[in-house]
């Protein structure tokens, strides 16, 4: 049997076919080209380094810069922009379970050594009149806003100037002096500071290693990783030197259950550490 060879089609069925055809392929392209992005986004955060360990950039990099003061924005080169809708939980994607502050004792203190420092430690608090914070149970996202903002090549961003006019303080603080942070943390931030002050721990902080508070850049100047908390000025990175990212860090450990008493998460408790690292993450107040 001889097959039957179909008509060929006119020019105008094969003009409607064409566009059939790329009317069809027009959304897997788009679907395709989203694939690779996320692949991307995926191939990324694998990259991350595990717990404990820092990676070769991070280890061999010299201590986040002290103070850092604002760039001009005509001196940088403008990327994009883009609308930060909420406050990210954390700095850190994955984080150890917070089990409280945590407080030790050397073993070759008798009880009689014990009772003495606490009873001067009750004496200090006293007299510096410490209060003692009560939580609010407000939203920090609530509290500290949503802002515009334009980002950099350089990985900094730069929030719409009337939110920063709104909420963005410069204040004296115990220990570290002038700080600008927002509005809304800085009283937490000197309520733990003024009870570090109060319990003899003040030597625990150096001002000369503090690496600032309000600083907008995305979390390692990485866009794909999203914006930090010092974009929004509720973070404050201390005594860098010693507490690099990947360490277990040198910073004392009293010092670092009296910031978590008042409302900060420690970075030095997430699976890739950063003892440096302080964020709020609940509100308080003094009781």
């Amino acid at each position: 049997m001889t097959p039957r060879r179909a008509p060929a089609a006119s020019p105008a069925a094969r003009g409607t076919a064409a566009v059939a055809v790329l009317l069809l392929l027009a959304p897997l392209a788009a679907c395709t080209e989203e694939t690779s992005q996320a692949v991307d986004r995926a191939s990324a955060q694998s990259s991350t380094p595990p717990s404990g360990v820092a990676s070769p950039s991070e280890s061999s990099a010299a201590p986040r810069p002290v103070r850092p003061t604002a760039t001009s924005t005509a001196d940088k080169k403008l990327e994009g922009g883009g609308f930060a809708t909420a406050v990210p939980g954390s700095d850190a994607p994955d984080r150890k379970v917070d089990v409280g502050p945590q407080y030790a004792v050397s073993d070759d203190l008798d009880i009689e050594e014990i009772e003495r420092l606490v009873a001067a430690v009750e004496a200090i608090a006293k007299e510096q009149r410490v209060g003692d914070p009560l939580v609010t149970g407000g939203s920090v996202a609530a509290a500290v806003g949503t802002f515009g903002y334009r980002w950099f090549a350089d990985g900094t961003v730069a929030p719409d100037p009337a939110w920063v006019a709104e909420n963005i303080r410069s204040e004296e603080v115990p220990i570290l002096g002038s700080v600008t942070c927002h509005k809304v943390m800085l009283p937490q931030l000197r309520g733990a500071l003024r009870e570090v002050v109060a319990r003899g721990l003040a030597e625990k902080i150096h001002a000369d290693e503090y690496a600032g508070c309000y600083y907008p850049r995305f979390i390692g100047r990485d866009p794909a990783k999203g914006l930090s908390l010092h974009s929004w000025g509720i973070a404050v990175d201390l005594n860098v030197p010693g507490n690099l990212r990947g360490s277990a860090g040198e910073i004392d450990r009293d010092v670092v259950a009296i910031f978590k008493k008042w409302g900060f998460a420690w970075g030095g408790d997430w699976q890739w550490t950063d003892p440096m690292h302080f964020e709020l993450a609940r509100l308080v107040r003094e009781r």
